[in-house]
């Protein structure tokens, strides 16, 4: 289990966006989007520091079952007395985790597990019961789902069922990516969590609302962005499917589908020849899929590889609307790679 700190004020994504200006320096009219979407999202509050409101009473302990969740409740409960461990450790998979005597007995002293949901995480389905309160964020009413999609996204074909997440879903579960979901999560935290203390309602109120004004202008930030300068993508993963749907994207494939199952030579080959095609420049990558699988379908030049773990486990940062807007960041530097390729 890991433990989200207090945080310090930081412009955590002045530093992302930074890095990225460095490496697109010799494209000036990119470095000025980077350095405008900097000055717009690089503004940062200190996040779940309860040690600098003590008096408010003990703290609550939050649960969250993976780190996207953590990082939710984090920006939530800002300067509030509530602390949030996540349960899923770095590079365990939310499939088939196996629990340990220790995170039973968090479970079972959390005051608030949220946790995912059957689907995503049948590991939890019967255990989730052991918590004090739990919050099911695929029972939230007005989740909004997409259906799984092919590996070449090609909509008039369906994923066959070794294709699929090695469960029985009848949607993708990567729906942590679209905004809306993730608001309807943050009002269902809120709920739970003024059920338990309700003095702490107008701070999360307060945080709740800055929450979605983050994550809504970010959203219209990118999506202008993209609606310009939008090129073929590839995915290594295809976890981001809620992503490009909200941001009016669309990725030519994806490697894997089921990090758990190999994709075969005829796939591998589909893929390599879509490459060529349609000029993709490039991937996102992820820790689920091996470069050495990549190797085999690159290009002549190679293709510009950025990494995105769907987890958040490469963000370092606080909180979920600038984890989200880091995740942005990164998808307009592959769209922008696949323009520089195609020149």
């Amino acid at each position: 289990m890991v433990q989200l700190r207090a945080a310090q004020p930081r412009p955590a994504i002045i530093v992302v966006l930074s890095l990225i200006c460095y490496l697109l320096s010799g494209i000036l009219m990119y470095r000025l989007i980077f350095c405008l979407m900097a000055l717009s999202w690089g503004v940062t509050t200190p996040v779940n520091a309860a040690a600098e409101n003590p008096s408010t009473g003990a703290e609550l302990q939050l649960l969250a079952s993976v780190r996207p969740i953590a990082l939710m409740v984090q920006e939530l409960t800002q300067n509030t007395p509530v602390r949030v461990t996540t349960l899923l450790p770095e590079g365990a998979t939310p499939h088939d985790y196996a629990l340990k005597p220790s995170d039973l007995k968090a479970i079972q002293q959390a005051d608030l597990l949220v946790w995912l949901g059957p689907q995503g995480e049948p590991y939890l389905d019967k255990v989730a019961q052991r918590a004090q309160i739990s919050l099911n964020w695929e029972s939230v009413p007005g989740l909004k789902t997409l259906s799984l999609r092919d590996a070449m996204h090609d909509e008039d074909h369906q994923p066959d069922q070794q294709e699929r997440f090695g469960h029985n879903s009848a949607y993708d579960l990567h729906f942590w990516f679209n905004t809306e979901n993730a608001l309807l999560l943050a009002q269902a935290i809120r709920e739970k969590i003024v059920a338990i203390r309700p003095e702490l309602a107008p701070s999360i109120a307060q945080n709740l609302e800055k929450l979605n004004q983050s994550l809504q202008q970010q959203n219209q930030q990118t999506r202008s962005i993209l609606s310009a300068q939008g090129q073929p993508f590839l995915l290594a993963h295809d976890a981001y499917q809620y992503l490009e749907a909200e941001l009016g994207i669309h990725s030519v494939g994806a490697v894997v589908l089921n990090p758990d199952v190999k994709p075969g030579a005829k796939h591998l080959m589909e893929l390599k020849q879509a490459i060529g095609m349609q000029k993709v420049g490039c991937v996102i990558t992820g820790p689920e899929v091996s470069p050495a699988l990549l190797d085999k379908i690159d290009s002549n030049p190679p293709m510009i590889r950025v990494g995105i773990d769907p987890l958040a486990w490469d963000f370092e940062g606080d909180g979920f609307s600038l984890w989200l807007a880091s995740v942005y960041v990164k998808v307009v530097v592959c769209t922008v790679a696949g323009v520089e390729e195609a020149r």
